[in-house]
């Protein structure tokens, strides 16, 4: 499977100036929320449930929205136990972020992107405030803004199935970007990537 050609052809990759959450702009915006939708996500479950049966849980938690679709897929693959974490209260109801019990529960997080690993920091501080204990995350796709320093802080170790640098590498070797597209993903990554 080459993934870096099925995101540019599902447009799950885009290709142009995209302002991020953290303000930054980037050459290159990944949206994986639609990928359950397409067959391929069946091959990324295989690969994620390769490196889950390696890690340490007793539950499997999805961060809202883009990580609950694979760690459902793996829950029942694996026939374990799930629950999610909301980014933020919904504002009415039990008002609560997470929709589980972990109390003395070791949690495996998924998500389905990391940047700056903000969300997944914040998730596993939720986590850990309720009793759980959070040593590993799993993300589909690491963009190497600092995710793995940030969780690294807290005792997390950030795992991924790709590396933005390797999928924007392939593509940079194809025939699919013009030069422009190029040399903007080559001076981002030079400038971006946590080394």
């Amino acid at each position: 499977m080459n993934f870096a050609e099925i995101l540019l052809e599902r447009k799950l990759l885009l290709i142009g100036n995209f302002v991020l959450t953290s303000g930054k702009v980037s050459p290159y915006y990944l949206d994986l929320r639609p990928l359950p939708s397409y067959p391929e996500f069946y091959e990324i479950v295989h690969i994620a449930l390769k490196i889950v049966k390696e890690l340490p849980h007793d539950i499997l938690i999805g961060i809202a929205t883009g990580g609950v679709p694979l760690a459902s897929f793996i829950a029942c693959n694996l026939k374990e136990p799930m629950g999610y974490i909301r980014i933020e209260k919904k504002g009415h109801g039990a008002n609560k972020l997470l929709e589980v019990d972990v109390r003395g529960k070791r949690v495996l997080l998924i998500d389905d992107v990391a940047t700056t690993g903000i969300s997944l920091e914040k998730a596993a501080l939720e986590i850990m405030r309720q009793g759980g204990k959070v040593t590993d995350a799993l993300v589909i796709i690491d963009r190497q803004e600092g995710a793995s320093q940030r969780l690294s802080k807290i005792g997390v170790t950030i795992h991924s199935l790709f590396k933005i640098s390797d999928i924007l590498d392939e593509l940079i070797k194809s025939n699919r970007l013009g030069d422009n597209e190029k040399k903007a993903i080559i001076d981002y990554l030079v400038k971006n990537i946590e080394k």
